[in-house]
C-alpha cells in the first residue's frame, strides 16, 4: 500500500468467511461471524431469537425475550461490560498483564498531535521492524505488523490520522464506546490530535491463538500467517499443545477477570514444548472469540465452539444432534422503510438459496414483514444478521424476530 508516496505494509484486511451458498449470501463479514454462529447455534437448538442492530441478540424459549440470555457480537452478557471496554484499551491491558508477571512486548503509546518525533525515537531504540496499532479499539484489527523504517512509520501515522470510521478495515464493537471516532470538525477527514497509538517491538516465534470460555481453553490455533493472513496453513493444535501452555492461558484469564470469552494471541518458540526453556509473549487479547479463524481452519469446529458460547449465556440450552438439519421458523422483521420492495428482494434472494420462504404479511404503515422460512440454521441466521447489519435490504431492519415454535 502506498501512503504519501511511501510503500508500507497495510494492516491485514478483515477477510470474510465463506458460507458455501450462492450470492448474495456467499460470504459473512468477519466482524459479524461470532454473532452469526451463536445465532445459528440457537436456531439449531430450536430456541427463539430477537436481534437488534449492533448484533445485540436475545435467545429464549416461550414468549418472553428477557427470560433467556443476551449476546453482543456473540459475546455472552455474562462478560462484564467494564471488562469488555477495558480490554479494548491496549495500554490498560498491557499494564494489567505486566503487573501479573505475564510477558508483553516492549512498547509505549504516543499521541498523533505531538508524539511523532518521540515515536520515531522509541522505534529506533527498539530496532526495526516494529508493530504499530491504535491504542483503543478491536484487538488484531488495524495492526501494522512489519513497519521497517522511519519512512514507513511516518506513512502508518498518516494512515492513523484518517478519521477511524473512514478507514477501509476499521471495525468496532457496539458495547465499547471508548474509541475517539469524531473528526476535528464536521468537514475534516482527520481525527483528533489526542488519538493515541502503540509502538511495540516485533516478537519472533510461532503465532498461536487460544480461545477460552469461562477461563478454560477450548481451542488453540496455529496461525503461521497471523490472524488475518493466509488460511491454508492454519490448524487446530489443542491436542499437540504442551500442558504448560494451558496453565499459561489460564493465568492470563485470571489477570483479566470478568470475561466469558477470550481470544488470546501469543508468540512462542515451540508450542509443543514446556515453558522451562521459553517464555511466550502475549501480543493481543480480545473479549471477542473471533471465530472466523476457526471457520478458515479445516480441523476446527466453529459450530461446536459457538454452542459453548451459547450455553455460557443460556445455561439450559439443549444439545443438538447431527440429524437435526433444517429448521422451520416464523420470522418478523420490523422497522423497514420500504416493505414491499424489501419483500420482493427477500423473495428473489430465497429463489437462489436452498431455503423455502413464504411471506405471510406486509404492513407498509408499521414497517413490518412477516413470513415462514425453512432452511439450514446457518443460512437462516445469516439472512437475519444481514437484514439488520448490511445493505441486503433498502435499509437495515430495526428488529429481527425468529420463532422456532416453542
Amino acid at each position: 500500500m502506498m501512503l504519501n508516496g511511501v510503500e508500507v505494509m497495510r494492516p491485514a484486511p478483515l477477510r470474510a468467511v465463506e458460507t458455501g451458498v450462492p450470492t448474495p449470501l456467499d460470504k459473512c463479514p468477519a466482524e459479524l461471524a461470532d454473532g452469526w454462529l451463536v445465532h445459528a447455534a440457537a436456531l439449531r437448538r430450536r430456541l427463539n431469537t430477537l436481534l437488534f442492530p449492533g448484533q445485540a441478540l436475545m435467545v429464549y424459549e416461550g414468549r418472553d425475550p428477557s427470560s433467556g440470555g443476551a449476546f453482543a457480537h456473540g459475546v455472552p452478557n455474562t462478560t462484564w461490560l467494564s471488562a469488555a471496554t477495558l480490554l479494548q484499551d491496549k495500554r490498560m491491558t498491557r499494564d494489567l498483564l505486566a503487573e501479573a508477571g505475564i510477558p508483553v512486548p516492549a512498547g509505549r503509546t504516543f499521541s498523533l498531535k505531538r508524539g511523532r518525533p518521540f515515536a520515531k525515537e522509541f522505534a529506533a531504540e527498539l530496532g526495526y521492524p516494529v508493530r504499530v496499532k491504535p491504542m483503543i479499539g478491536e484487538s488484531t484489527v488495524e495492526v501494522f505488523d512489519d513497519v521497517q523504517n522511519e519512512a514507513s512509520l511516518d506513512a502508518v501515522l498518516d494512515y492513523l490520522d484518517i478519521v477511524p470510521t473512514r478507514r477501509p478495515d476499521f471495525t468496532t464493537s457496539s458495547y465499547a464506546f471508548t474509541q475517539i471516532l469524531t473528526p476535528r470538525s464536521a468537514e475534516s477527514e482527520r481525527t483528533r490530535g489526542t488519538y493515541r497509538y502503540v509502538v511495540e517491538e516485533t516478537v519472533p516465534g510461532e503465532y498461536v491463538r487460544f480461545l477460552l470460555v469461562r477461563g478454560e481453553v477450548v481451542s488453540c490455533l496455529h496461525l503461521p500467517e497471523g490472524p488475518w493472513g493466509a488460511a491454508a496453513a492454519a490448524r487446530e493444535i489443542l491436542e499437540e499443545l504442551h500442558p504448560d501452555f494451558l496453565a499459561f492461558a489460564q493465568r492470563v484469564a485470571q489477570a483479566l477477570p470478568g470475561l466469558a470469552a477470550m481470544a488470546l494471541d501469543v508468540r512462542t518458540a515451540d508450542f509443543s514444548a514446556g515453558l522451562d526453556a521459553q517464555q511466550p509473549v502475549v501480543i493481543e487479547v480480545s473479549e471477542r472469540p473471533w471465530l472466523q479463524a476457526q471457520c478458515w481452519t479445516t480441523n476446527a469446529d466453529p459450530d461446536y465452539l459457538a454452542g459453548l458460547l451459547l450455553k455460557e449465556g443460556v445455561p439450559d440450552a439443549g444439545e443438538t444432534s447431527p440429524e437435526e438439519n433444517d429448521v422451520t421458523v416464523v420470522f418478523r422483521w420490523e422497522g423497514l422503510s420500504k416493505v414491499s420492495e424489501d419483500a420482493r428482494t427477500l423473495e428473489e434472494i430465497s429463489e437462489k438459496l436452498p431455503v423455502a420462504l413464504q411471506i405471510t404479511e406486509e404492513d407498509s404503515v408499521s414497517g413490518i414483514l412477516m413470513g415462514r422460512m425453512e432452511g439450514a440454521p446457518r443460512l437462516v441466521a445469516l439472512l437475519n444478521e444481514l437484514a439488520a447489519e448490511s445493505n441486503l435490504l433498502s435499509a437495515p431492519a430495526m428488529a429481527v424476530e425468529t420463532r422456532c415454535g416453542n
